[in-house]
């Protein structure tokens, strides 16, 4: 009798643990709820040498995740030279090259793996087509208020480079 009342006692604690870790784990997803702003982006190569970021010095992005599951983000140099003419299909090759480089955007779904702290960016739409149909995974950590999302080493520039993007959220009332 009193066995049965331990394995009783103890069922209830392991669902009671079980359910609190499910719990926090939503929670912990409903973290990204929001508006992000890009604080710095810093690329790394295989060596561990600081690379040039492709964002610049000074990047900056807006993150945005949605209680549906969307997401966009857009990452862009500061200070990027606009076209002679005011005619986006004007651009000499050099300007739409400068621009296309110096720009990143794409739009899709989102899942967090809260076990694994991985969020995974499922790409319907990207500025580089390439993206288009891909699943971006980044390991990710909240430190602070701020949002840390690490890259798996990407080609850029003919670089393979790992990228730690930090965002920070947007409150209101602020820009």
């Amino acid at each position: 009798m009193k066995l049965h009342m331990k394995i009783g006692r103890l069922s209830v604690c392991l669902l009671a643990m079980v359910v609190c870790t499910d719990l926090y784990a939503m929670m912990e997803a409903d973290k990204f709820i929001g508006a992000w702003r890009l604080v710095s982006a810093e690329f790394r190569a295989e060596d561990g040498a600081i690379a040039e970021s492709p964002y610049g010095p000074e990047p900056q992005g807006l993150l945005m995740y949605d209680a549906q599951g969307s997401m966009a983000a857009q990452l862009a140099q500061k200070g990027r030279t606009p076209f002679a003419v005011a005619d986006r299909m004007a651009g000499t090759p050099g300007e739409i090259k400068a621009a296309f480089e110096s720009y990143q955007a794409y739009f899709g779904r989102y899942k967090v793996d809260e076990r694994e702290h991985v969020v995974t960016h499922i790409v319907i739409q990207s500025l580089l087509p390439n993206l288009v149909g891909t699943e971006q995974r980044r390991q990710y950590k909240f430190r602070d208020g701020r949002l840390i999302l690490r890259t798996p080493p990407i080609l850029i520039g003919g670089r393979r480079l790992t990228g730690e993007l930090v965002w920070e959220k947007i409150r209101l009332g602020k820009p």
